[in-house]
């Protein structure tokens, strides 16, 4: 798992909640489709996931 791939992804998943949260798509959606655009990262996509869930949970 490569950590500045975690962080982009990160930074991604959060652009996308705060760009307009109620019109997004859900982020397990925005999951699915950044693991098909980049298979190879997938174990970091799924930490970044994680990451942004535990931060909105608290």
């Amino acid at each position: 798992m490569n950590p500045q791939v975690v962080e982009y992804y990160e930074s991604l998943l959060k652009f996308e909640i705060m760009q307009e949260p109620y019109a997004a798509k859900p982020l397990k959606e925005l999951v699915e489709q950044y693991v098909g655009h980049d298979a190879a990262h997938e174990q970091s996509i799924l930490a970044a996931y994680a990451n942004v869930i535990k931060e909105l949970i608290g």
